[in-house]
């Protein structure tokens, strides 16, 4: 049985306001950063509330594509 996750519009919005503040403010991405946020707290993508690659938009695997000596 699946539990049912149920995230209000506040919560969503404080996400996005820290999402936008984290990654400098810029204007015009209001639906991006809502749309991440949703997108967090209804995959429980991190309990804390923040996102280790949230500024950086990377994937954090660590590796940056073949290693090359």
């Amino acid at each position: 049985m699946q539990a049912t996750v149920t995230i209000s519009n506040e919560q969503i919005k404080q996400r996005a306001l820290e999402l936008w503040e984290q990654r400098g403010r810029p204007e015009g991405h209001d639906a991006e950063f809502w749309t991440q946020a949703e997108r967090e707290l209804t995959l429980g993508a991190n309990p804390s509330g923040t996102t280790a690659n949230a500024s950086s938009g990377r994937s954090g695997s660590g590796s940056d594509g073949p290693h090359r000596e």
